[in-house]
């Protein structure tokens, strides 16, 4: 138990009255000193006596969205005492938000009653919303008790995702000659590559019973996927190419390019210069993963651009999306390398003015603006499946205005 604000007035006041009238000899000041001393001594009791007995269970609904999408925290309160409760104040701690207040009125024994308050979305990152504490004040308002509910639960807000124009195929032939990478996920664009021995899971629509009943053992087909239709997305996340802002962007831009292979269900690797290297996977079976990866980025003084960029180049396979802040010159010679080895390489430029044309460079697509990638990408996209998915090696400059 506690004082509140006007519990502790009081309780400073009381004193000071009888001694002002016990100085200036007037009784008066001590019958109110005393019916005010009475009073507080009389509602403690009453709160002492209250019987608070409460279960609360918390909800996030839904416990993952996209940034600026609306998400309800549910509490459900439930009087597990043998009296009616009183008036309940709950208050949720929301971590960098705050604190969530909310009132109660009384619930009868066994009831259950639902209090709910809005989280805010617009902050991406792994949020972890409680303890809860649950207060009682007497009738007077002058004492306060407290029951904590230690429950800790997490809401994820992923970063914004925006819509983005399908990557046409990655044009010529596998940069790395004669190394095709295998999947058992099977796609409409998938080639027949070999016939490899049954492994336990492998689906029995892909045996092939001919050279089954010739080597008296169970064989399946094994297919590629087109490397042409394979993504590298590679997010620079250094603090010193970004601002708050220019990161944000950043981010969503990878985001939306994983979205759009998994919706394709094409193979995707998503690669930070943090250090996070997922390797070649299906991107309809982690996009989740990756997705709650991305939601915990945050900018890093650690990695090199060109480091990155040169590793992931020694795995060159399809199609190459950078996404960066501003482009500077320096490091423009190391995409204009990686140009070279992957089939198609565009880069989202999230912050700064891309340079001028430079001879065997990527297509860059200027992400300036919360809401402009959409245009921005279906734009050069556009430009670029118009001239049959071939790369002119350049750097379109334009497209920041």
């Amino acid at each position: 138990m506690r004082l509140t604000r006007s519990g502790a007035a009081i309780a400073i006041a009381v004193p000071i009255i009888a001694v002002i009238g016990w100085l200036f000899g007037q009784p008066e000041l001590m019958i109110v000193a005393g019916v005010g001393a009475a009073v507080l001594i009389l509602a403690a009791v009453r709160l002492r006596l209250i019987p608070v007995r409460v279960e609360v269970h918390r909800s996030a609904r839904p416990a993952r969205m996209h940034m600026n999408e609306p998400c309800q925290i549910v509490l459900r309160v439930r009087n597990v005492s043998r009296t009616r409760s009183p008036v309940l104040r709950l208050s949720d701690d929301v971590g960098r938000f705050g604190q969530a207040s909310l009132q109660l009125a009384p619930l009868p024994s066994g009831a259950t009653r639902d209090a709910s308050y809005v989280f805010p979305t617009n902050i991406r990152g792994l949020h972890h919303v409680g303890p809860l504490v649950v207060e009682v004040e007497d009738g007077f308002a002058m004492w306060r008790s407290r029951f904590p509910s230690p429950s800790v639960d997490a809401v994820i807000v992923l970063p914004r995702v925006h819509r983005l124009s399908p990557i046409p195929p990655a044009p010529g032939d596998e940069p790395e000659q004669g190394r095709r990478a295998l999947t058992s996920n099977s796609t409409l664009d998938e080639e027949f590559a070999a016939l490899r021995p049954y492994i336990p899971g492998d689906d029995i629509r892909r045996i092939h019973w001919r050279t089954t009943a010739r080597q008296g053992a169970p064989v399946v087909r094994q297919f590629d996927e087109p490397w042409q239709h394979r993504t590298t997305v590679l997010l620079d996340v250094r603090r010193m190419s970004h601002d708050d802002e220019s990161l944000e962007r950043a981010i969503s831009a990878a985001a939306s390019l994983l979205e759009l292979a998994a919706q394709r269900n094409e193979l995707v690797r998503m690669v930070t210069t943090s250090g996070l290297d997922s390797g070649f996977v299906n991107a309809a079976d982690r996009v989740d993963s990756l997705m709650d990866q991305l939601a915990e980025l945050h900018a890093d003084s650690r990695g090199s651009l060109n480091a990155t960029v040169a590793a992931v180049s020694r795995q060159a396979s399809g199609r190459l999306v950078t996404c960066i802040g501003s482009l500077e010159a320096a490091e423009t010679r190391g995409l204009v390398r990686a140009s070279r080895r992957f089939g198609l390489h565009v880069v989202v430029a999230s912050g700064g003015v891309p340079p001028g044309e430079v001879p065997g460079g990527p297509i860059v697509v200027a992400n300036t603006t919360d809401d402009g990638l959409t245009e921005a990408w279906a734009r050069v996209i556009g430009s670029l499946s118009d001239r049959g998915g071939r790369n002119d090696a350049t750097i379109l400059s334009g497209l920041h205005r």
